[in-house]
């Protein structure tokens, strides 16, 4: 007859698996790791020593910021648990770019690069393309963020309906920010199926003002003015919504950020 594990009271347990008892009644708490048993009359945990790589294991992920969501996929185990993962790589991928992009501005101001980066202008024709899209509302202090988000749900949606993205992504917002922004994210494809959660939108058709942006998201206001001075220059009059592209937004971290930029004219 094999033997049972021996129970262990949740203090000998949170010892082995270097946690405060808190964060294992937490983990019980939102359904990540519950007791072996609890007794009926007294409420007390316990725990076998079976369950220590578990909790060594979400503690690992918890560390990193994974969500509750997250790390329950990649506990049941099974086809969830790949994607789970490499979902969080590119979470922290995005984020170590991000700060990369950080770095670099620091290191403009510290060495008085400050100066207005060189925007070349085009005139171009807007085709009205059909595009794959997802809908957002951002504050307007944090559209930056919420675009990223708004295009990894998309990068989800298209993902799960097999339709493979032709082009970089992109979103689109009124040329005037206000407290809340309302916009759409989007991507071209090469076919867009009817499928659930996946929407579409039209691109606008127009003649538009275009610039390519080489440095951070933080100093992009600089190749909207280009564009702006170069409209009212010739006499022209801006409309919306503008459409900003993300070139390098799937590239290494070491990759220098492009932020194409177009202003549809009226």
């Amino acid at each position: 007859m094999s033997e049972q594990p021996r129970p262990m009271m949740i203090g000998d347990f949170a010892r082995r698996c270097r946690l405060p008892v808190s964060t294992l009644r937490y983990y019980d708490r939102i359904g990540l790791l519950a007791p072996a048993a609890v007794d009926p009359s007294s409420g007390y945990r316990r725990y076998t020593a079976a369950q220590v790589p578990v909790a060594v294991l979400i503690g690992r992920l918890r560390a990193i910021g994974t969500a509750p969501q997250a790390i329950a996929a990649v506990l049941a185990g099974g086809p969830p648990a790949g994607p789970a993962l490499a979902a969080e790589r590119r979470r922290l991928e995005d984020q170590a770019r991000d700060a990369q992009r950080a770095l670099a501005e620091l290191d403009d101001l510290l060495a008085g690069r400050d100066g207005a980066p060189r925007h070349d202008l085009q005139v171009v024709s807007l085709g009205g393309h059909r595009v794959a899209a997802a809908p957002f509302a951002a504050p307007g202090a944090d559209l930056a963020s919420c675009i990223l988000r708004g295009i990894a749900g998309l990068r989800t949606a298209l993902r799960r309906s097999a339709c493979a993205r032709a082009g970089p992504w992109g979103a689109t917002f009124p040329l005037e920010i206000t407290d809340q922004v309302s916009g759409l994210v989007f991507a071209r494809a090469e076919q867009l199926p009817s499928a659930p959660g996946l929407a579409t939108a039209w691109l606008p058709a127009a003649r538009a003002v275009r610039t390519v942006h080489h440095r951070g998201p933080g100093t992009l206001a600089l190749a909207y003015q280009a564009v702006l001075d170069r409209i009212d220059h010739e006499g022209w009059t801006p409309a919306g919504p503008v459409i900003e592209e993300y070139l390098a937004l799937d590239a290494p971290a070491a990759t220098s950020p492009a932020i194409q930029v177009t202003v549809p004219l009226a």
